[in-house]
């Protein structure tokens, strides 16, 4: 037995019983819970990628989009009118002015003597000098104010052809600089000069996010345009792009929550625009190789909700990508903290962990009512029985009016109480029939030993109780019958003994007359025992000649099938003979062919002369065997025929030689069935004298049995006198009161056979044959009638 099993048995009922109504259904409300949270999760998860890859690549679309609208718009304005004019007239008046460099002339006026604090310098329309280029810049600068503003740019700027930055919206430290050979020249704007000087008219260069010194270091993107005039290159226009618009563009959402953001990072691994939660990174950060940037600069997409984020937390995310007007492009992330992203779904396997606790304590509870409820019943039950087994039947037993299981387990201790009751109510009356047997019983044993003794004269005169009463009847009614059976037995054992001595003198005498005939039925069966092994002898001779003459028939009929196969071969040899006459008589017409052919040769040899003596040898050679073939085959012929007439004489000789065994054949077969008919007579005469024989012989063990019966009467006759005298003697023990028993009579017969009854017998001889007895011809056979009749 496992442990579980033993702890089981030795667990009470009312710890068993809450376990086993509450785990079940437990544990079934906690596998549903568990599987509708992995469900919950499981959507969950599908909504976030969803909503997570939307969000993406709306805000890539979104920021390829306004990527493409500046590049665009900075392609429009480079060759729009007021480009190319304002470029033309501030190009114009870039000279010395009032014998001061341009350069430091103009950063003089538009910075350093800049009323508007850093930051609003692009506030100072005209700084009142009176200038060409103060003059251009007054009516110049509020359009392009207006244009950098309405686009949002960070900043709009016009360079010459010589590398001069001519006009700038913002007047930052790069104004009025050079930038082949100015301090700025290695800056991304610098960059982005000298590649557009390159490029024809309408296309658009944009450079990587870097620092910019200018801006105080910030990170700064630049895109530029050449500017034609006439097919000829005046310099080149360009904007400044506000990075914090790529921030805002990726963190333009709801779905990102609180831990959520979006991150753009370039082929270098930097950051593309600051983060935007408190203590993330800045842009141009070089951010952590992790599976998502790696992902995202691929141009893959990707979706997990198991990722390592920039912060080293677990995070869910998807990836992106961000193509540039240039070509290039940048990977976008999308990652948000796993315990916020799953919050929802935390939140509604709370609630699912909640209610199912709540329904588990539900049944728990309900459990433990029913179980205790059932316990109390059980207990209550319990105390019944015992007061039951106790004997106290009085006592009321609860729980009658319920109609289940344990209500029907009281109602059949009901019922058992009741049978016990019931049963102890009998027992006592037994125990009071016991004592009434007893004294019946010591009654009955004061009878029976008087009856033992052999007195019959007293009867019960003691009353009994009424239930045995009758017992008192008829046992006073049997001694009363014994008594008189036993003065009915004393007179008849008087008369068997009379009678047994009658019986056993007429035994004796019939025992003597049975010994006489069994010696004369003896000497009958040795007789008809010769006379049936003469018999079968005869029957037996006669089967052997009926078998001789069955051979002879067979030879005979076997020589008959020789004789027709002799007279078929006959035949055969004869129709051969004709065909060798038929091929001897070919041969000899071929022989004569042969030698009309040969003469025909002599004869045309002769003609040849003595060119044909050589063939006329030849034919004359060949005509002289041809004569000698047909002379032999002559000769064959003749003894053919010879041969034939000889075969045909044969042939009628067989065929007599056929008709005579024939006839052999039929006489054999009748002599057969004559013989047949002998041996099959001799046969039944066989078996009739041994029915004959083996009826005397039962008859002479029938007639020994009579013998022996007739002795065992005898002594059973002999047995029945003594047994009739003991019985007189013990019928003389019993005491009737009305008679005694008499003494035997004397034997009438001191021999012990009655008179005439003295056996006589004849003996009886055979002399004569058994042939003589079986035709009932005089002789010893008629004087043995007088045994028949004694028989």
């Amino acid at each position: 037995m496992n442990p579980i099993s033993r702890l089981l048995q030795r667990t009470a009922l009312a710890v068993k019983l809450p376990i086993f109504i509450a785990v079940p259904p437990v544990l079934i409300l906690l596998l549903a819970v568990s599987m509708l949270s992995i469900q919950v999760h499981k959507v969950l998860d599908g909504e976030h990628r969803t909503s997570y890859e939307t969000l993406l690549h709306e805000r890539s679309a979104v920021l390829e989009r306004w990527l493409d609208d500046a590049a665009a718009d900075i392609s429009a304005f480079s060759i729009s009118g007021n480009a190319i004019l304002g470029l033309r007239d501030f190009a114009n008046s870039w000279r010395p002015l009032k014998g001061v460099e341009p350069q430091d002339y103009l950063r003089q006026l538009y910075i350093t003597d800049n009323p508007n604090p850093v930051g609003e310098k692009d506030l100072l329309d005209t700084a009142g000098d009176k200038s060409p280029w103060t003059l251009r810049h007054k009516n110049y600068h509020p359009g392009f104010r207006a244009y950098q503003r309405a686009r949002g740019y960070y900043d709009v700027f016009l360079f010459d052809n010589r590398g001069n930055l001519v006009y700038s919206v913002y007047k930052e430290d790069d104004f009025a600089t050079n930038f082949i050979d100015g301090p700025y020249k290695d800056s991304g704007l610098g960059e982005a000069y000298r590649a557009a000087m390159e490029m024809p008219e309408g296309e658009v260069y944009v450079t990587e996010i870097d620092g910019y010194a200018p801006s105080h270091g910030a990170p700064a993107l630049f895109m530029a345009a050449p500017v034609y005039r006439s097919g000829n290159i005046m310099g080149v226009a360009a904007i400044q792009l506000p990075l914090d618009r790529i921030a805002a563009i990726l963190a333009d959402s709801d779905v990102l929550g609180e831990t959520g953001q979006v991150y753009a990072v370039d082929s270098r691994g930097m950051a593309m625009s600051d983060s935007t939660h408190e203590g993330g990174h800045k842009a141009l950060d070089s951010l952590p190789q992790n599976e998502l940037i790696t992902a995202a600069l691929v141009d893959q997409e990707i979706y997990t909700s198991n990722a390592v984020g920039l912060n080293g937390q677990a995070v869910v995310a998807a990836t992106d990508h961000v193509e540039l007007p240039n070509g290039a492009s940048w990977g976008l992330i999308l990652e948000i903290d796993r315990k916020e992203a799953m919050a929802s779904g935390q939140f509604i396997t709370t609630m699912f962990a909640a209610i199912g606790g709540g329904v588990a304590l539900c049944v728990l509870v309900m459990a433990w009512l029913s179980a205790r409820s059932v316990i109390r019943r059980i207990g209550t039950l319990n105390t019944d029985m015992h007061a039951v087994a106790d004997g106290q039947y009085d006592q009321e037993i609860r729980g009658r009016d319920f109609k289940d299981e344990i209500g029907e387990i009281v109602g059949t201790l009901v019922q058992f109480r009741a049978d016990l009751q019931q049963a102890e109510m009998a027992a006592q009356r037994q125990k009071q029939a016991q004592k009434e047997q007893e004294e019946v019983v010591g009654c009955l044993r004061d009878g029976l030993q008087r009856l033992s003794k052999g007195d019959l004269s007293e009867e019960i005169s003691v009353s009994f109780p009424e239930s045995y009463e009758d017992l008192r009847h008829d046992f006073n009614a049997a001694v009363s019958q014994l008594s008189t059976t036993v003065d009915d037995v004393v007179e008849s054992a008087h008369s068997i003994r009379s009678g047994s001595a009658e019986i056993g003198n007429s035994s004796d005498d019939l025992s003597h007359r049975t010994e006489s005939q069994a010696a004369t039925l003896e000497q009958t069966a040795a007789a008809l025992d010769e006379l049936t092994a003469s018999v079968r002898s005869a029957a037996e001779n006669a089967n052997s000649v009926k078998n001789i003459v069955s051979q002879a028939k067979g030879e005979a009929e076997a020589s008959g099938e020789v004789v027709q196969d002799a007279v078929q071969a006959m035949t055969e040899i004869e129709g051969s003979s004709t065909k060798i006459t038929q091929i001897i008589a070919v041969i000899d017409d071929i022989a004569f062919q042969t030698n009309l052919l040969a003469l025909n040769a002599g004869v045309e040899a002769a003609r040849a002369g003595e060119a044909g003596r050589g063939f006329a040898v030849v034919a004359s050679e060949v005509q002289s065997l041809a004569q000698r073939s047909a002379d032999a085959a002559s000769e064959i012929k003749g003894l053919i025929n010879e041969s034939k007439r000889q075969v045909d004489g044969g042939v009628e000789l067989v065929g007599k030689a056929g008709q005579a065994l024939s006839s052999i054949v039929s006489r054999v077969t009748h002599i057969s069935e004559l013989v047949g008919e002998i041996a099959e007579s001799a046969q039944e005469q066989s078996t009739g004298i041994a029915e004959i024989n083996t009826g005397m012989g039962q008859l002479d063990q029938v007639t020994q049995q009579n013998a022996a019966m007739v002795e065992e009467a005898t002594a059973a006759s002999t047995l029945l006198k003594t047994d009739a005298e003991k019985l007189a003697d013990l019928v003389a023990r019993f005491q009737t009161g009305t008679s005694t028993a008499a003494p035997a009579p004397a034997s009438a017969h001191g021999d012990g056979f009655s008179d005439g009854f003295a056996p006589t017998a004849d003996p009886v001889t055979f002399e004569d044959t058994p042939a003589e007895l079986a035709t009932g011809t005089d002789g010893p056979a008629a004087g043995g009638t007088k045994v028949w009749q004694d028989f």
